[in-house]
């Protein structure tokens, strides 16, 4: 089979797209997790976090807030830089073809 096939072509094109979309899913999910997490004074797991957490969320806004639950909880950040690595993936590497 060549490389250059239409069938080729269309996994390659179909494989970036893919890591796109999930990557993009992730970013946007893990961000969005913690945000909610942030401005309802709940964990991840449903139980209240503790009221300092909400206090110097008042106080130090938004992204101070984001910071210190992405310290707190190290799985977020991580998903986002997955996330980012599959965006430039499928942005630069193709997987099938050429």
């Amino acid at each position: 089979m060549s490389s250059s096939g239409i069938g080729s072509r269309l996994v390659t094109a179909v494989s970036a797209h893919v890591l796109r979309v999930v990557g993009s899913l992730m970013i946007v999910l893990s961000i969005g997790v913690a945000a909610v997490s942030v401005s309802t004074g709940s964990g991840p797991g449903g139980g209240e976090t503790g009221g300092g957490t909400t206090a110097f969320a008042a106080d130090a806004g938004a992204v101070a807030a984001l910071v210190e639950f992405g310290a707190a909880h190290p799985a977020y950040p991580a998903a986002v830089l997955v996330g980012l690595v599959l965006v430039a993936a499928g942005e630069e590497t193709p997987l099938i073809g050429s």
